[in-house]
């Protein structure tokens, strides 16, 4: 069980790394945003052993904006915070392949309104012409 935390630790830790370069490269500098992403997660595999890890996943989800389906208020920040974050996970996730415009067509073709355009801002090279 604590080494299981203690490799999602050092997942999350390499996913932030890769988030703070593609935040970067896509809005031209680091945020607060950015270097606080995720970072309730590192804490909370140390610290709440009374929680799964399914279940400090469930928290995450719920309760940061960077994450579609939740009903907290999102700001174009948070929208292109999430684009950073499916474009980043690709990088040291095996598990999730995909680039950011793949993710959204992929896993939430019903928010293609919303994060299409900020993908076509920052990543115009991955859109793909409609069949």
């Amino acid at each position: 069980m604590l080494k299981e935390r203690i490799q999602k630790i050092f997942y999350t830790l390499k996913h932030k790394l890769a988030f703070l370069h593609v935040e970067k490269q896509l809005r031209g500098k680091n945020t607060l945003s950015g270097y606080l992403h995720d970072s309730e997660k590192p804490l909370m595999y140390l610290f709440c052993f009374w929680m799964s890890i399914s279940d400090i996943h469930k928290f995450h989800r719920a309760h940061n904006r960077h994450h579609v389906k939740n009903n907290l208020k999102k700001s174009t920040d948070d929208l292109l915070d999430t684009v950073i974050d499916w474009e980043c996970a690709r990088i040291t996730k095996p598990d999730k392949p995909l680039n950011a415009y793949d993710t959204l067509m992929k896993y939430y073709p019903e928010y293609e309104k919303v994060y299409l355009p900020i993908i076509q801002k920052y990543l115009p090279h991955q859109v793909k012409e409609k069949e």
